[in-house]
C-alpha cells in the first residue's frame, strides 16, 4: 500500500504534454458532446436570446480541444484554465479564427481565490479532472467551481466510476483511502453518493453513468465507465 500517494499531477501532465503534445486528438471529449447536446436546445435557460454571449469556464481545459468544439457549437465566450504550461501553450498555438476563446496558467482554487472571479461564469465544465485530485484537492475544487458559478449557472463533470475498466484498482492502492490507487498518477474513483454530498453547492439535474470509448492520437483505444454530473448552481 501506498502511503505518500503521488498528488502531483500537474507535473505529471506537463510531462506527458512536453513529450506527447494532443494526446486524444482534436476531436471533443464524451462530456463536451454531452454539454452541447444539453446546452444548445436549453440556451435561453443560460442567458436571455438578446443578452450577450454566454461565458463558460473550462477547469482542466489540456490543450483546448474541448474549448474549441464548445464555442464553435454553442456560440459562447470560453476560458480555459490549465495548470500545465505546455498544454495551454499548444491550446494557443491551435487557436482557431472566429471563436471567443483565451486561455490562462492556473488551476480553480487559485483562480477561484480572486473574489473578481466570483460568479462570474454562466457553465462550468470539468472533465477527467477531479479524479487526479487528493480528497482536499477535490474540496477546493467543488468550492472553487460553486464559487465561480453564478447563481442558476451549470455546472457539466465528468469523473471515473469503480466500474472503469482500464484504470479501477491497477497500481498500489493508498493508506487510508477508499477507491484511491497510485499507477503513474493518482487516481480516485467516485460513487453517485460521494459526487452529490461533494457538489451540494449545485442541484443535480442528472446524473449518470456512461461507458464508452477513448481514442488516444496513438490509434490506441480505451474503454472507460465515469459519472456525468450536470447540475444548477443554488
Amino acid at each position: 500500500m501506498s502511503s505518500a500517494p503521488i498528488y502531483a499531477a500537474a507535473r505529471y501532465w506537463e510531462k506527458r504534454y512536453s513529450t506527447h503534445g494532443r494526446l486524444w486528438g482534436d476531436g471533443p471529449s464524451e462530456l463536451a458532446r454531452l454539454a452541447v447536446a444539453r446546452l444548445r436546445p436549453a440556451g435561453a435557460a443560460v442567458r436571455d436570446a438578446d443578452a450577450p454571449p454566454f461565458t463558460l469556464i473550462d477547469v482542466g481545459c489540456g490543450y483546448g480541444r474541448d474549448c474549441r468544439y464548445l464555442a464553435a457549437e454553442l456560440g459562447c465566450r470560453v476560458l480555459g484554465l490549465d495548470p500545465s504550461p505546455a498544454a495551454v501553450a499548444a491550446a494557443r498555438q491551435a487557436r482557431r479564427p472566429g471563436l471567443d476563446v483565451e486561455y490562462l496558467v492556473d488551476d480553480a482554487a487559485s483562480f477561484a481565490g480572486d473574489a473578481a472571479h466570483a460568479g462570474r461564469f454562466d457553465v462550468a465544465f470539468a472533465g477527467n479532472v477531479y479524479h487526479l485530485l487528493s480528497p482536499g484537492g477535490r474540496r477546493d475544487f467543488a468550492a472553487a467551481l460553486a464559487a465561480l458559478v453564478r447563481p442558476g449557472g451549470l455546472l457539466f463533470l465528468s469523473t471515473l466510476s469503480p466500474r472503469d475498466p482500464q484504470h479501477y484498482a491497477v497500481g498500489e492502492p493508498v493508506l487510508g483511502e477508499q477507491r484511491s490507487w497510485v499507477d503513474h498518477v493518482y487516481l480516485h474513483f467516485c460513487t453517485a453518493d460521494e459526487l452529490s454530498a461533494a457538489f451540494q453547492a449545485f442541484a443535480v439535474l442528472d446524473l449518470e453513468e456512461r461507458s464508452y470509448e477513448e481514442h488516444n492520437a496513438s490509434g490506441v483505444t480505451h474503454r472507460h465507465a465515469s459519472w456525468f454530473l450536470e447540475g444548477r448552481r443554488r
